[in-house]
């Protein structure tokens, strides 16, 4: 591994192109084979010739065609457009062909993109490459379906070149040995664009964060327009923006300049004057369909009416135009001195024209520079101190030009607020995208190009669903895949390396985004003084980071894309080598704190495929996920862990694992909400808990299942499976599961209004209460003790015992800030608050609810947010804010949480939605709403709640018919009776208040 992995092969994302000669049979079949090869060999050659000129590689020759490959072995940006030139070229090259031979010889050519594994075959002597895969397959029968004369595209390719091209949609089509329809596409030819075009093509995104640079820009400018003329470069890493940038000044340029624009392209890196001849076609405009004599013509006639002094450069500013000129003396001239005299031509062409208006050049990605052209932008450099010229360049920091007096503007990745305004503009700001756009924000680094290829690309896997600025997050997976045009944009910058330094770079990438210096030496199986030079390399090719933590060096990968590349680059049977032994150097060299390499020790051992290892270690770090908040990724790590039983054959040591996971997973799915997929879980815990035929186990899954079914308002389900878990949990001598047990059967006794009974089992828990319950903590979503406090504060709240659920509030308050524990605090706090409406005091309601209320968004925990909308719409009335409290009750509608599975909470919020109503004078909204919540109410069997909606429905019926108290009366007297069953005191208090109302 050290000598690195091209040998062995690597993935590869290119293009593939097929090209062979139509009927070559028929042609030869009377031939010798010398008279064969004198027929196909001229016709192969250009075939070669035309790939070999768009920088592509030839990797077989048959008898009557070739394959190529584009992108390989060196990645390629372009590789797709570069392909699709290469096609056009060779066609052309077989009509001059024919044309010069007299011959009807036609070929057809097939191109398809996608990922190969490239290998080398050979040795020592020589070197070749072949690639394999189905992308290869899909390019040969691409070929195969093409009519004589012909290039067919699959929608691979064109997908990748469709900007830079024209081609005709042909439909889908059945290609052999494909189960489905490949959709295809005729190549016609290309369009002359830049990359910036192309780009531009299909609208522009907001710029965003630029301010300060455009402001630099501007004040260059204004220098320049006063005489005194710049050069600027700027300097930034593909995407960054710096395209965006520019063109973004320019549209504000004001109209008396003169804007001149190229580009340089990696293809024409070694083509003389590339640049400069486009700024002279554009400055006399020569058009590419202009025959040689008219181009002369009209540059002759251009360059005699902008300066008298020009005419004796004519011939130097032909040649850049690769036109001929008849001066005699010019003929003459041997190379250096004709290069001379091309400096001087276009030193007085930019002069001459500057004195007419002022100038602006601007010329794109110089990183690809000609050397004649650079040599005729240093002489212009020297001479712009008092000229009317600003000489804007751009160009990416891995190749850095610089010429004299040229000021550098580097362009920063965008800031976390600023990604997200441009990703907000992209998406839209619907609550459901809250966790995708942190992905995307940590994925892309500030780069908007990469924002805004991700955003597109979750469009395109219809991760999200929707229309522009307004979509939502699907129900299927949530990976986000790296695009094509951001792949290929990395991997040519990985493939500039060294091979010594792209190995360490990948091997990098094996161990994570953080690589501990320690662990990088053992895999390579050098002292790290060694690796210095090449992590330097990589350091200050922006690849890496270092950081010393604690005495320790690290090193980072600046782009978690950089590394997925770099990783996704490398054989399957590589990478399951390397996290192998990433594995065995982790529990060798750090066998006394395992513990602080959980997470990546599940990750190397699933991904090394060493299955019965990797279960334990992801079990710990799933709990380890769930500790920290992660809930998501504590999901995804479960996800993993079924993929890798599955590997596992059946046994008890099996099943005991899969009850784990189950138990393990649901901590995470509670705060985001998941309520209907943890009964699915625990159900299917529960079965295999009852196989196992282990007594704890039993329990335990029962003591989760309880919660899920009370969530979901199956309270009799629920209560059969508390029971079941205190039955066992007594048994077994049990404290842990005994005091959840309690706690269960104690919250579905406070759901369905039986608070009194709900606060013997609660106070039975109090009294078995342990620090070691908060500690262990198996299967609480929040702190055991705090939870337990929560309900009984809230029970006492319904039963008006306001000074003991004060007590309890702050008890369960201190010790969720204790522990901070964000789910704890939110869950206590919700109660808080509506102690602190009850008892007139909205204010610090208000207070109390908003500290949680960010906390649950930004932390997904969907269930919570109809309740805190709720208790904060509450507070609102309270205090008199009648638009506040709507306000905020629309939001969980906003944020599309659905009513199935957190009716838990909609019931709080249909009941604060109606009071705002109604206070709003919005009494048929009121009235419909209310009907929803009892409904609702009625549906989960919870007396409390039918109290609650059946109080406001006589509060709304009294105010549509104030002349007929019938309606009102029967709800209230309905409300009542419930209240004193329940033994409801503020409300049985508020009912009779309403009905003395009604008679009076």
């Amino acid at each position: 591994m050290r000598s690195g992995t091209s040998m062995l092969g690597e993935r590869k994302r290119v293009t593939v192109l097929f090209a062979d000669i139509q009927r070559s049979t028929e042609l030869i079949d009377q031939l010798d084979p010398e008279e064969a090869l004198e027929v196909i060999g001229p016709v192969l050659k250009r075939l070669m010739d035309a790939v070999h000129e768009h920088d592509g590689l030839v990797n077989q020759t048959r008898g009557d065609g070739i394959m190529a490959l584009f992108g390989a072995p060196i990645a390629s940006e372009d590789h797709a457009v570069q392909a699709c030139r290469a096609a056009l070229a060779a066609r052309n090259a077989i009509i001059e062909f024919n044309r010069l031979h007299q011959r009807s010889i036609s070929i057809r050519i097939g191109l398809n993109s996608g990922q190969v594994i490239i290998h080398s075959i050979g040795n020592n002597l020589a070197m070749n490459y072949d690639a394999v895969g189905k992308t290869v397959h899909l390019a040969a029968r691409m070929e195969a379906l093409a009519s004589p004369g012909s290039i067919k595209l699959s929608s691979d390719t064109f997908q990748l070149a469709k900007g830079f091209i024209s081609a005709l949609q042909l439909g889908p089509e059945q290609a052999k040995g494909v189960a489905e329809p490949v959709e295809t596409y005729e190549l016609v030819s290309m369009r002359p664009r830049t990359r910036w075009q192309a780009r531009s093509s299909g609208g522009l995104s907001p710029l965003i964060g630029r301010r300060t640079e455009l402001d630099f820009l501007k004040k260059l400018l204004d220098n320049a327009a006063a005489g005194h003329g710049r050069a600027v470069t700027i300097v930034g890493p593909a995407g960054i923006g710096k395209s965006r940038l520019v063109h973004e000044f320019i549209a504000s340029v004001p109209e008396e300049w003169l804007v001149l624009q190229t580009t340089c392209a990696s293809q024409r890196a070694n083509s003389s004057y590339y640049p400069v001849s486009t700024l002279i076609r554009e400055l006399f405009g020569v058009r590419a369909e202009d025959s040689p004599a008219s181009a002369a013509s009209r540059t002759s006639t251009r360059v005699a009416r902008l300066d008298p002094n020009l005419p004796p450069h004519l011939p130097a500013i032909l040649s850049l135009l690769d036109l001929n000129s008849e001066d005699e003396d010019w003929k003459k001239l041997e190379p250096s001195e004709r290069r001379n005299k091309v400096i001087d031509a276009m030193k007085t062409l930019v002069f001459s024209q500057e004195r007419l208006t002022p100038l602006l050049i601007l010329i794109e990605d110089i990183h690809w520079v000609d050397a004649e052209t650079q040599l005729i932008l240093n002489s212009i450099m020297g001479m712009l101190d008092s000229a009317r010229v600003l000489v804007v360049v751009t160009q990416r920091p891995e190749r850095i030009w610089s010429g004299r007096a040229v000021e550098r503007l580097d362009i920063a990745p965008l800031s976390e607020p600023d990604g997200d305004q441009l990703l907000v503009s992209l998406l839209g700001d619907d609550g459901s995208l809250g966790y995708i756009r942190r992905r995307v924000l940590a994925k892309a680094q500030g780069n908007p190009l990469f924002v805004e290829e991700l955003a597109q690309a979750l469009k395109d896997t219809k991760v999200l669903v929707g229309d522009p600025g307004r979509y939502k997050v699907s129900d299927g997976s949530s990976n986000i895949k790296i695009p094509e045009t951001i792949h290929s944009v990395l991997a040519s910058r990985i493939d500039l390396l060294d091979q010594a330094t792209k190995s360490l770079l990948q091997m990098s990438a094996v161990i994570g985004k953080d690589i501990s210096l320690i662990l990088l030496s053992g895999m390579v199986g050098t002292d790290p003084d060694e690796l210095a030079p090449r992590l330097l390399a990589l350091e200050s090719g922006d690849f890496l980071r270092k950081a010393t933590a604690s005495g320790t060096v690290e090193y980072s990968f600046k782009h978690e894309l950089t590394r997925e590349v770099a990783y996704g680059m490398m054989l399957l049977s590589v990478r399951r080598y390397l996290h192998a032994k990433a594995i065995e150097i982790i529990e060798l060299r750090f066998a006394d704190r395992l513990d602080e390499h959980i997470d990546r020790l599940a990750d190397h051992a699933f991904l090394a495929e060493l299955w019965q290892k990797a279960v334990p270690y992801q079990l710990r770090s799933c709990r380890r996920a769930i500790k920290r908040g992660a809930n998501q990724d504590a999901i995804a790590i479960y996800e993993r862990g079924r993929q890798t039983l599955a590997h596992w054959p059946p046994s008890s040591k099996k099943t005991i694992s899969e009850i784990d996971l189950h138990l393990t997973v649901i901590t995470a799915l509670e705060p985001i909400g998941m309520h209907q997929r943890i009964a699915d879980v625990l159900r299917e815990a529960r079965r295999l808990a009852e196989e196992s035929r282990e007594p704890w186990r039993i329990a335990a899954v029962n003591c989760q299942l309880t919660v899920a079914l009370w969530r979901l308002g199956y309270h009799v389900e629920a209560m059969t499976a508390a029971q079941t878990a205190q039955s066992i949990a007594e048994k077994i001598g049990q404290p842990v599961l005994t005091f959840a047990a309690l706690h269960n059967v104690g919250i579905i006794h406070h759901e369905t209004g039986d608070f009194t009974q709900s606060l013997a089992y609660h106070e039975k828990c109090l009294a078995i209460e342990t620090p070691e319950i908060d500690e262990k903590r198996a299967g609480w979503a929040a702190l055991p003790s705090v939870m337990l406090r929560t309900f009984m504060a809230d029970s006492l709240i319904d039963l008006g015992d306001f000074s003991r659920a004060e007590a309890l509030a702050k008890e369960a308050r201190l010790l969720a800030v204790a522990a901070n524990h964000s789910y704890s605090r939110a869950n206590i706090n919700h109660v808080f608050g509506r102690l602190r409406i009850a008892q007139g005091r909205p204010v610090e309601a208000l207070a109390l609810l908003n500290e949680s209320w960010q906390t649950c968004l930004d932390l997904e925990m969907k269930q919570m947010y109809p309740v805190f909308a709720s208790r904060m719409g509450e507070a609102y009335l309270a205090l008199g804010d009648v638009e506040s409290a709507l306000n905020i009750l629309a939001v969980p509608e906003k944020l599309d949480i659905p009513l199935a599975e957190h009716a838990f909470g909609w019931r709080f919020l249909f009941i604060a939605q109606g009071r705002a109503f109604l206070a709003a004078g919005r009494s048929k909204e009121a009235k419909a709403v209310a009907e929803r919540a009892l409904a609702l109410a009625e549906e989960r069997g919870e007396l409390p709640q039918q109290v609650y909606a059946k109080k406001l429905l006589g509060d709304i019926a009294h105010i549509l018919d104030t002349s007929n108290t019938t309606t009102a009366e029967r709800y209230y007297r309905e409300a009542l009776g419930l209240a004193e069953q329940c033994s409801m005191q503020p409300y049985t208090t508020l009912c009779n208040d309403a009905l003395a109302t009604l008679v009076a």
